[in-house]
């Protein structure tokens, strides 16, 4: 996970402590989550049916808004049309996205400490 293993201890505590700098902004951005819409935001295109409208032979009638989510082993879908409520599936998604973040930034604190930890280690034998 870390390029270069061939760092100074100080190098690696600055790089530790500026991993730390956006850990720190983004658990404070988490730990007050606006309301949020469980599922996932789609635009959805259709075609209507009808022999004669334009969408027979070309251009899709929307973009309509959907959220999907599962229920058991099938997908639901619910058409939205309130911006309050695309506004809230945003939020969910970038939620998500920066409990991710949160993850990455931990495991790559994890890998620097593990570096230190093995830079500071001798094998003892007798």
């Amino acid at each position: 996970m870390n390029e270069n293993k061939d760092l100074k201890p100080e190098e690696i505590r600055k790089a530790i402590w500026g991993l730390n700098q956006k850990r720190s902004v983004l658990q404070s951005r988490l730990m007050s989550p606006p309301a949020m819409v469980e599922g996932c935001l789609h635009k959805i295109y259709k075609k209507c049916g009808n022999p004669k409208c334009y969408c027979a032979t070309g251009k899709k009638h929307g973009p309509y808004w959907a959220i999907s989510r599962k229920i058991e082993t099938r997908t639901k879908i619910t058409y939205v049309s309130d911006k309050k409520v695309i506004k809230k599936a945003t939020a969910h998604k970038r939620y998500n996205k920066d409990l991710a973040r949160l993850r990455k930034i931990d495991e790559k604190i994890y890998s620097w400490l593990k570096v230190l930890r093995d830079k500071k280690t001798i094998i003892y034998e007798k």
